[in-house]
């Protein structure tokens, strides 16, 4: 993927955009169909809520540590397929009620952090945080939400 260039409020807007665009592929749903698995290979939006709201909480947590004193994670998150299947029981045990409130404030909590960036502060490695754990998340799981919802 090309380097992203966008002024950071392009960012931001995208993300907004790409969040609204999610939470419309989620409104409406039943509880039931809130917990309902298969919406996401065998996950059910309840779960994918949850799934979003971590990677977003752990997005928060590496971009706080590098804002404020430069720290990288210690830990490798290049391949996000082990931390998924890591998180996995955790995150299905999750209530509704639960995978909703860490939706929310993880978003909450990220979108703060960005908002309050400097432009000089927005380079390759945010912009790739960003990226990854927010609009460019948001999307493709907006869109599967769609396709299952297709043929509910």
């Amino acid at each position: 993927m090309p380097r992203d260039t966008r002024e950071p409020q392009e960012i931001l807007d995208h993300v907004t955009r790409a969040r609204v665009t999610l939470t419309a592929a989620i409104y409406g749903l039943s509880e039931e169909e809130l917990a309902m698995p298969g919406a996401v290979g065998k996950w059910s939006v309840k779960e994918v809520m949850a799934h979003i709201g971590r990677w977003e909480s752990v997005c928060y947590d590496v971009l706080r540590g590098y804002i404020q004193d430069g720290r990288k994670p210690t830990e490798n998150y290049a391949d996000a397929l082990p931390f998924n299947e890591r998180w996995e029981a955790e995150l299905r045990a999750l209530s509704l009620q639960e995978s909703v409130e860490l939706f929310e404030t993880a978003h909450y909590h990220v979108f703060g952090l960005l908002s309050g960036l400097r432009t000089e502060q927005w380079d390759g490695y945010v912009r790739a945080w960003v990226m990854g754990s927010t609009w460019h998340h948001f999307e493709e799981h907006a869109g599967q939400i769609r396709a299952w919802r297709d043929h509910l």
